[in-house]
């Protein structure tokens, strides 16, 4: 109810997305026996993929570096195999942007929004225009294993280093059917580096702005049956913001050898986050305060802080056998997260959660009345366990207000099948069928009302078809059903039940059903020379949307409301060391029918979704050793969160923003200088406003013009 009330009343404080997005280590009950319990399964898999293998190893070999795909089928394919269109960006393309995070190099495609309200890298990100719930139904993968968490938390994308990463790919409005909930907006899945035949590597160190110190160490290389790739980076930074400092550190390394008919694959990764929260700058017309103004880069939370330790580990396999390839990988994923909030009597959060999941498959080609088929069957299971405990400072961690547990799992089939109709048409039919069961209570509130279960069935589809016209133009069409779960966030209210007597507080949960989305989309690709070019339309009409609603007060499931849009993006060479790039959006997300607190919001504006956004992107090699990169976006208006009415009488004002960055060559060594926000726009990507006093949000300033100078030595 706290961060409920911070948004209604525009004060300068994050929303839950800051209350639950750092941690530290806190040890609590039942730590040490999940722990054993995900140490015992690895070493079950462990055992039967080496201990029980009698094959003799294979040497390692490097794996292919053609452009493949993984997400549209959870198997390497080339990209004209899918129905669904993807957008790939490649390490190339990464060295080139002058995007200095994942986030920002993203948004310089189609469809994708950011917006950040706590001043780290992490950045939320909206594909295909959720707003605030962005994150929540945009499912981002990393070698395919989910990082969506059950809280609402902003992926942890500083946690990947930008050496580790082979390539991106996207996949706007799909994957729910291979993935599962929270894909309705798309997929993003990041894939990084395989080990390299020679031992090789880079380091890099860099400076900034804002007293920004950052730097990067890979390693790669072959020896005897192992292949080894091993990734870390740092970063410290003082920030833009007063209060705002950051200090990480990341790790990410991968070890594979040839095993049995195929490979096994050992991933593990850590990273650790500390980071002061600044807080917002507030607009008051009625009393004449303007702190974006006239301080932006000042701080009302003096006192707020956050802190995080995460860690991964998988095992894997795929193996190739005379009726297919058999892949699975088992993956335990851990989190312990810290936040104080000084404010209104002060909030402090204690938490822990991790990810068990086990994720076998077997893709099976087979002839069927002439036609080539590729069948792929598949089961996901998953075990959540999240332990919150919530009190007013530290020092009253051992009385806290609440406790919350909660649990869920997820156990889920799925099936794909792919049928080549002549040479030129393609056809795709999905189904997933979803078992979810939750449970929560808050142990400090014995009350009914604060501990419920329950559970769901939900279920997916997808019919896709490509039509290939000639070689170089393809249509493709998608017509499918997606789903998503809410968040312990969404269901759980500290402050739920009022006696209007006392006014005192006590929690309450309250389990929403799940959201689903009938999604349909059209588009043409080219590619051809020089130019490659893609265009789609899209629509997405959704029933019981989960969703904060600052007219009732409450997280609920909406009546029914619809997105659609357009999209355009191209590529064109203009000789071999020029490249422009041009992404356009237009999107619009729509109340469809509703009536809340005597409000009717029919036709209404979504909150946080600009109606139209264009990046554009450019790469001029202007001799062997020197490259000039540089990014545009301009991003539109928008409605301020807490916004439903559409009756705030403003709006987020729309903003352009330039970056360059000029890199030159010498040897083994790449220097690189640029410069953020070139013309030193004076823009929010977040705003809430206020419900109570006309005029009055608060917002949270971006940077202003900054500089950077990276040195890496490869070797």
């Amino acid at each position: 109810m706290k961060q409920k009330l911070i948004k209604l009343l525009a004060i300068p404080l994050g929303r839950q997305t800051a209350l639950h997005s750092h941690s530290a280590k806190s040890p609590k009950d039942g730590d040490i026996s999940r722990w054993l319990t995900a140490t015992k399964w690895l070493v079950m898999i462990t055992v039967a993929l080496f201990g029980a293998i009698t094959l003799p190893f294979a040497a390692y070999a490097e794996t292919p570096m053609e452009l493949v795909i993984v997400t549209p089928t959870r198997f390497a394919a080339v990209p004209e195999s899918s129905t669904v269109d993807v957008t790939v960006i490649t390490a190339s393309d990464i060295a080139k942007s002058a995007a200095k995070t994942l986030p920002a190099l993203l948004e310089q495609h189609a469809g994708i929004q950011v917006r950040s309200n706590d001043g780290t890298p992490d950045m939320a990100i909206d594909l295909r225009g959720f707003g605030m719930t962005g994150n929540q139904n945009t499912l981002v993968l990393l070698d395919g294993q989910q990082l969506n968490d059950i809280e609402l938390t902003s992926i942890r994308w500083s946690a990947i280093p930008l050496a580790s990463i082979e390539r991106i790919e996207i996949i706007n409005g799909s994957g729910a059917v291979l993935y599962g909930g929270g894909a309705t907006g798309g997929t993003i899945n990041i894939i990084t580096k395989h080990p390299s035949k020679e031992m090789r590597g880079n380091a890099s160190i860099g400076l900034g702005s804002y007293g920004t110190r950052e730097w990067q160490l890979a390693l790669a290389g072959t020896a005897d049956r192992v292949g080894m790739r091993v990734t870390a980076s740092g970063l410290d930074s003082s920030n833009y913001r007063a209060n705002n400092n950051i200090s990480q550190s990341n790790l990410e390394a991968d070890l594979r050898t040839d095993v049995g008919h195929g490979e096994a694959v050992f991933k593990f990764g850590a990273d650790n986050q500390n980071l002061r929260y600044p807080g917002s700058r507030t607009v008051d017309p009625s009393i004449g305060l303007n702190e974006l103004a006239t301080d932006p880069r000042g701080t009302s939370t003096p006192l707020d802080y956050g802190k995080r330790d995460g860690g991964h580990v998988s095992l894997g396999t795929i193996q190739q056998f005379d009726f297919g390839q058999l892949a699975g990988e088992l993956s335990y994923r851990d989190t312990k997260q810290q936040a104080y909030f000084a404010t209104y009597g002060g909030s402090y959060l204690d938490t822990d959660l991790n990810l068990l999941s086990f994720t076998p498959r077997v893709k099976i080609p087979y002839q069927l009345g002439g036609s080539g088929n590729e069948m792929i069957v598949g089961v996901d299971l998953a075990d959540w366990n999240y332990d919150s405990i919530r009190s007013t400072s530290p020092a009253t961690l051992s009385t806290p207000t609440a406790r919350i547990l909660a649990k869920q799992s997820n156990r889920a089939l799925y099936a794909q099948n792919t049928t080549q109709l002549g040479a030129d048409t393609k056809l795709t039919l999905g189904a997933r069928t979803q078992q979810v069961d939750y449970q929560a209570r808050d142990t400090v509130n014995p009350a009914a009302y604060a501990s419920s279960n329950q559970g769901h069935t939900v279920n997916a589809y997808e019919l896709g078809l490509r039509q290939n016209l000639n070689q170089d133009l393809s249509l493709f069409g998608r017509f499918g059903h997606s789903f998503r779960i809410a968040t312990v966030d969404e269901i759980f209210d500290q402050y739920g039940v009022c006696d209007p007597i006392t006014f005192i507080c006590s929690s309450k949960i309250t389990l929403l059903e799940p959201q689903t989305s009938q999604d349909s989309e059209a588009g043409i690709d080219y590619k051809s020379g020089n130019n490659k070019v893609r265009a789609a339309l899209f629509q997405m009409n959704l029933n019981n949307e989960i969703h904060f609603n600052a007219i009732t007060f409450t997280n609920m499931n909406l009546s029914p409301t619809r997105r659609y849009g357009l999209e355009l993006e191209g590529t064109h060479n203009y000789t071999d060391a020029l490249e422009v790039t041009a992404a356009y959006s237009y999107t619009v997300a729509k109340f469809r029918l509703g009536t809340y607190g005597g409000v009717n919001v029919s036709g209404n504006d979504i909150p946080l979704v600009p109606r139209q956004r264009l990046a554009l992107s450019s790469s001029w090699k202007a001799s062997e050793k020197n490259t000039l990169n540089a990014n545009a976006i301009y991003v539109g208006k928008q409605h301020f969160d807490n916004d439903q009415a559409n009756a705030f009488g403003q709006q987020m004002h729309a903003y352009v923003t330039v970056d360059m960055k000029l890199s030159h060559r010498e040897g083994s060594w790449l220097l690189a200088a640029a410069v953020n926000n070139m013309f030193n726009e004076k823009y929010f990507t977040y705003g809430v406003a206020s419900t109570y006093t006309p005029g009055r949000y608060s917002a949270y300033p971006m940077q202003e013009r900054n500089f950077s100078l990276n040195a890496t030595y490869e070797f």
